[in-house]
């Protein structure tokens, strides 16, 4: 039924079908016909038909940092729309800027020769090879922290005009897993701040697709499937499907997810926020339909630059035909007596050819016929 339906709307919608009396296989002058004709070829091709999704363009996450120092006077904080890169200053503490450095691993410890190997000293000594501070090449990326360690501290602090300790103290750097945006101040520049306090609300950078799927078409749908996305003003752009969701969940009411606070930079911080972005995992809410949470990727990001938090369509391969009959979908005719057919162009005739509809892709029809070739032309309805 559902098939059924979709070829009534795509044929109605597509096109203004002209109504022939004439029985399938019957044939005429060409003067028979009214207004302008234009013909186009029957091919041989792939189709794929697709299903309409609602969506939302947001931020991949969203994240408050808090303050993980044991006391301090808050000194600056960076304005709301301020994009904050790796190695940058993410607010000041008495005057002294904590740095924004990328991982998941939390910030737990003081970073310092003599402590124990772990994920959190790869996770330095990795961003530290990344803004160009490696000892004059004798950084080795691995869990312990080593005199070179040490040394590419050192060289890292005096690029920025601070101390050489050679040690990073808790709290002095922020690890997320990317660069992000400000969106809120959450603490006044001068006020005595307690660890745990909240100093900035943020997001990723990083625009996705997310999407409340319909369970009846998940299996539609796999990670790494191209999709067409589009956006509000009727253009559309690629996108990929990136990760889906192992439960059904509820779209409906209010919703929460795990986490969406970072202590300075814990793995807290890659939790999604209240509204989802970018962690499609199981969540509890009341009431509402069933959906299963999918994130879709942007190949193009510049295509959405300047949008966030926009509904958007999102289209999916429902069915894909190959080496299938195609023609254009103003080529199809409904007969009086039902069923559709095709007017083929003979030059001083032309043949009604009954055709069976297939999948619809775009402006081209799959049509089944026995008497259909490739490279035959057909009449297309004039615009």
């Amino acid at each position: 039924m559902r098939r059924l339906t979709a070829l009534a709307v795509a044929i109605a919608a597509a096109v203004a079908i002209t109504i022939v009396v004439l029985e399938s296989g019957g044939t005429t002058s060409a003067s028979a016909s009214t207004g302008p004709v234009a013909t186009a070829a029957v091919i041989r091709t792939t189709l794929a038909s697709r299903q309409q999704v609602s969506g939302t363009l947001q931020r991949a996450g969203s994240y408050t940092l808090v303050m993980q120092q044991t006391s301090g006077t808050l000194s600056e904080l960076p304005q709301p729309g301020t994009v904050i890169s790796r190695g940058q200053a993410l607010y000041w503490l008495d005057g002294q800027p904590v740095r924004l450095l990328y991982g998941t691993q939390a910030a737990w410890r003081d970073l310092v020769i003599g402590d124990s190997d772990g994920a959190d000293v790869r996770q330095l000594k990795r961003n530290l090879r990344a803004l160009g501070f490696t000892d004059y090449g004798s950084l080795t990326v691995d869990d312990h922290f080593d005199w070179a360690t040490a040394a590419a501290i050192d060289q890292w602090q005096h690029a920025h005009g601070g101390l050489e300790t050679g040690l990073l103290p808790a709290g002095s750097v922020a690890f997320l897993p990317g660069p992000v945006r400000v969106t809120a101040q959450r603490a006044i520049p001068g006020t005595p701040l307690q660890p745990g306090t909240a100093v900035l609300d943020l997001t990723s950078t990083r625009l996705v697709v997310n999407v409340p799927l319909d369970p009846s078409l998940r299996q539609l749908v796999r990670v790494g499937d191209r999709v067409e996305i589009q956006l509000p003003e009727g253009q559309t752009t690629p996108g990929t499907v990136r990760q889906i969701g192992s439960d059904t969940t509820a779209a409906a009411g209010g919703q929460s997810t795990p986490g969406g606070t970072s202590p300075g930079g814990s793995a807290a911080g890659a939790d999604a926020s209240a509204q989802g972005a970018g962690n499609p995992s199981s969540q509890t809410v009341a009431g509402g339909p069933a959906s299963v949470p999918v994130t879709v990727s942007l190949d193009r990001p510049r295509a959405a630059r300047g949008l966030d938090q926009v509904p958007v369509q999102v289209a999916i391969t429902d069915t894909v035909h190959r080496n299938v009959l195609a023609v254009p979908i103003g080529a199809l005719l409904a007969l009086a007596n039902g069923g559709y057919a095709v007017a083929v162009d003979q030059g001083a005739t032309r043949t009604l050819v009954a055709v069976t509809p297939g999948v619809f892709d775009g402006n081209r029809v799959e049509v089944g016929s026995s008497r259909l070739q490739p490279g035959m032309r057909v009449e297309v309805a004039s615009s």
